[in-house]
C-alpha cells in the first residue's frame, strides 16, 4: 500500500505527533472499513490513535495541508502537461449520533445532521490521481436552517456557503511546473459569476458545467446564452464512454455526442448590479455536448460547459469535454470515503473529532484510486511496487486456493483482481473492472489474512 513516510512532516508542533500521524494512516489503510480499535489491533496502539485525534494541536487544516504538500510533490515529480482539479461537495450523515455535539443540518430535513465536505483532487488529463489538493470540512449553523433563497441571495458571496468554491480556488493554488496547465473543473453548483471573475483576476483557468442560462452582451438580437447555443450549427460528433451513476440510476454506456462551441461576453445578473467590485461582463467560451438517441428510459447526456480556456476549434471543444469527464473522479473519491472507509459509521462525542477523522480517512481513500489507475493503465507492471514479497505470496495462495506459487510475482492487474475476488468480485468477462466497494472489502479481508498468516504457518 501507500508509503506514509512523507506524512511524518506534518507541522503539529511536535515531531512525535507527525510520526503518530504516519502510523495511524498506515494502520487505517490496512483495514479502512474497520473501527480504529479493530484497525490498530493492539489496544495500546488504538489508545494512541484516539489520543492523536483528541490532541488540540492536531487540526484538520494541518492534516489537509500535509496531504496537499505530498500531492504537490507527486505533481512536480510527474510534470503532467495538463493538471485538472475537480472539486465537489458531499454530505456526511451522522443523524444517528444523537449525543454528538457540534453537528449541523444537512439536506432539507431538520432532523438530518452531519458534516459537509468540499474536496478537490489533483488529476492528470489521462486520469492519474496525484492526491488531495484541498478540502474544507464544516457544519452548518442551526440558525441557518430554513433560510429563504431570497434572503441568501442578498448576502455577499463571502457570507454564502457557495464561497467554498472561491476558497478552494485559493487553497488549490500552488507552484507547479511552468509547462503544466492547471484547470479547475466544477459541476453546476460552481456556476458562479464571482468565481469566474476571481479566476480571471488571478490568472486561474476553469471549466464548469453551466447551470444558469446566463445573460450575454446582445448578439444578433440574442440576450441569453442558451439562445445563442441553439442558434449555432452542430460542429461535429464524437463517441464517449459514460460511466455508471448509482445516484441517478444511469447505466454505463457509450454515447454519441453532438458538439457546439463558441465565445461571448457574459454579463453580471441584476442581483449583482450593485457590486461595483465585479466587472460588468467577462469573456467566456462555451461548449455544448448533447447525446444523440439515448437509450430508452435513460436521461440523455447534456453538458453545457463554460470556461476561460480558449476554444478555438472543434478539437479544443473535444478536449474540454474529455477534461470534464475526469470530474467523475471526485464523485468516486467521495463514494470511496462512504462505501470503502465507511466514514458515516464513525462515532465520536464531537463534530470536531469527526472532522479530523474524515480528513485522515480522505488520505486513506485515495489509495484505492491510485492503485486502480495503475492497474488500468499499467496492467503488466509488477505488483512488487505495491505489495511486499510475503504479501503477494499470501495473496496468490489464498485467492487461488493453492500452495503452488507462480514463478514470478503477479502483475498489478492480476493482484487487484485477486484482491477483489476476496471481496466478492466474480471476475466474469461482463463484470468489467472491480469497483470501489468490492476492492475495499477485499483489501480488508486480505490484510486480516496477511496479519494472521505468521501464526497459521
Amino acid at each position: 500500500m501507500n508509503d506514509y513516510e512523507s506524512y511524518k512532516n506534518a507541522n503539529f508542533g511536535d515531531e512525535r505527533l507527525g510520526k503518530r500521524f504516519a502510523r495511524v494512516l498506515e494502520q487505517l489503510s490496512r483495514e479502512p472499513a474497520s473501527s480504529i480499535s479493530a484497525a490498530c489491533k493492539d489496544p495500546y496502539q488504538a489508545k494512541a490513535a484516539y489520543r492523536f485525534v483528541s490532541n488540540d494541536e492536531v487540526t484538520n487544516e494541518e492534516i489537509i495541508m500535509t496531504a496537499r504538500n505530498v500531492t504537490i510533490a507527486n505533481i512536480n515529480a510527474a510534470k503532467p502537461s495538463v493538471l485538472l482539479i475537480p472539486q465537489d461537495t458531499s454530505e456526511m450523515n451522522y443523524s444517528n449520533l444523537k449525543a454528538t455535539s457540534g453537528l449541523g443540518n444537512i439536506g432539507s430535513s431538520k432532523t438530518a445532521m452531519g458534516v459537509l465536505a468540499h474536496s478537490a483532487l489533483a488529476v492528470s488529463d489521462a486520469g492519474e490521481v496525484f492526491g488531495l489538493m484541498a478540502q474544507k470540512l464544516w457544519v452548518r449553523p442551526p440558525e441557518n436552517f430554513g433560510q429563504s433563497d431570497a434572503k441568501r441571495s442578498k448576502l455577499p458571496i463571502e457570507e454564502k456557503e457557495s464561497y467554498k468554491w472561491l476558497e478552494t480556488l485559493d487553497m488549490a493554488g500552488a507552484s507547479f511546473p511552468e509547462s503544466t496547465k492547471v484547470v479547475h473543473v466544477c459541476d453546476r453548483e460552481g456556476d458562479i459569476f464571482e468565481l469566474f471573475c476571481k479566476a480571471e483576476k488571478s490568472g486561474a483557468l476553469y471549466l464548469c458545467r453551466r447551470f444558469h442560462n446566463r445573460p450575454i452582451a446582445e448578439e444578433n438580437g440574442l440576450k441569453k446564452l442558451d439562445d445563442l447555443v441553439d442558434a449555432l450549427a452542430e460542429a461535429g460528433r464524437i463517441n464517449i464512454h459514460v460511466p455508471r451513476d448509482s445516484h441517478t440510476g444511469r447505466n454505463a454506456r457509450n454515447a454519441e455526442i453532438a458538439i457546439k462551441f463558441g465565445k461571448c461576453e457574459t454579463t453580471k445578473s441584476s442581483k449583482l448590479a450593485g457590486n461595483k467590485e465585479l466587472p460588468d461582463s467577462i469573456k467566456v467560451y462555451f461548449v455544448s455536448a448533447e447525446e444523440i438517441d439515448p437509450p430508452e428510459g435513460q436521461e440523455k447526456i447534456l453538458w453545457k460547459l463554460i470556461t476561460n480556456v480558449p476554444i478555438n476549434g472543434f478539437e479544443d471543444a473535444v478536449t474540454a469535454i474529455q477534461w470534464y469527464t475526469q470530474r467523475w473522479k471526485i464523485e468516486t473519491f467521495h463514494r470511496t470515503l462512504k462505501s470503502g472507509c465507511k466514514v458515516e459509521e464513525l462515532q465520536s462525542g464531537s463534530a470536531e473529532k469527526l472532522i479530523k477523522l474524515i480528513a485522515i480517512y480522505s488520505i486513506v481513500a485515495l489509495d484505492i484510486m491510485l492503485i486502480s489507475y495503475v492497474a488500468r493503465t499499467q496492467p503488466d507492471a509488477s505488483c512488487e511496487n505495491w505489495l511486499t514479497e510475503d504479501e503477494w505470496k499470501i495473496l496468490c495462495r489464498v485467492a487461488n486456493k493453492t500452495k503452488i506459487l507462480p514463478e514470478k510475482p503477479p502483475t498489478i492487474h492480476e493482484a487487484v483482481v485477486m484482491i477483489a475476488k476476496l471481496g466478492g468480485f466474480l471476475a466474469r468477462k461482463s463484470d468489467g473492472f472491480p469497483g470501489v466497494t468490492v476492492m475495499w472489502r477485499g483489501l480488508t479481508k486480505f490484510y486480516f489474512i496477511a496479519d494472521a498468516a505468521p501464526f497459521l504457518m
